[in-house]
């Protein structure tokens, strides 16, 4: 339900986020990081899962679990943010947070704005773009061509895992549907797997460059 790997991503870009700015606050980090992982990581992925808007390959939650979780989680999510922007960083986090929370809830309730959101450039603003760009505004109280920049290179890498993504799951679905397909490396199933390899080496590379980059911030700060 959580899909951690995908998950992992959108945290290593606001510990980038927080890595690449001028200053850094560890009690802002903190929170962005339980922001994104309940607003992200738990709420948009429970709304996806609810009958008739998202993808729907979870069965066994029944629907109002999901709903419930998804907006709680979304709620304490804004609340956090609208918290950090008021009492430490000011009105402008405001603005990403709002954003944020409407990407994150038209995304995955796609009937609910027309299929308008539910776009792959969204995604990448979503989960590529403003994770980054919150964190670096949230440290350092502005945004600068260079974190623009940055923020548009992991934009292109969350088009990049939506895309696989999605090409897996299409390969699933086919496979599913055609009980006579060999276990081979030329089937669709054989697909699916480098599919899924070449995702797992992207979510990996993404929090290793995220880690890297925490390390070399925190030997910087201890000096």
């Amino acid at each position: 339900m959580l899909h951690l790997p995908y998950t992992s991503m959108v945290l290593g870009f606001v510990v980038v986020g927080a890595a690449l700015a001028p200053h850094i606050s560890w009690v802002l980090l903190s929170g962005m990081i339980i922001a994104y992982f309940l607003g992200l990581g738990i709420g948009a992925h429970f709304l996806d899962q609810v009958p008739g808007m998202g993808s729907r390959y979870v069965h066994h939650w029944p629907t109002w679990a999901l709903w419930l979780g998804g907006f709680a989680s979304l709620g304490f999510a804004v609340a956090i943010g609208v918290a950090g922007a008021l009492w430490l960083v000011g009105p402008s986090l405001l603005v990403l947070v709002f954003v944020q929370a409407l990407c994150a809830v038209g995304y995955p309730l796609a009937r609910w704005f027309g299929g308008l959101l539910h776009r792959d450039s969204i995604f990448a603003i979503s989960w590529g773009c403003l994770p980054f760009l919150t964190s670096y505004l949230a440290q350092g109280g502005t945004i600068d061509l260079t974190s623009v920049l940055v923020a548009a290179v992991f934009g292109g890498v969350a088009l990049l895992e939506i895309r696989l993504s999605r090409a897996s799951r299409t390969l699933r679905a086919q496979a599913r549907s055609d009980l006579t397909v060999p276990i081979a490396a030329s089937s669709p199933l054989g697909a699916i797997r480098r599919f899924d390899r070449a995702l797992m080496l992207l979510a990996t590379v993404t929090v290793i460059v995220a880690l890297t980059l925490f390390t070399g911030r925190i030997i910087v700060e201890i000096w």
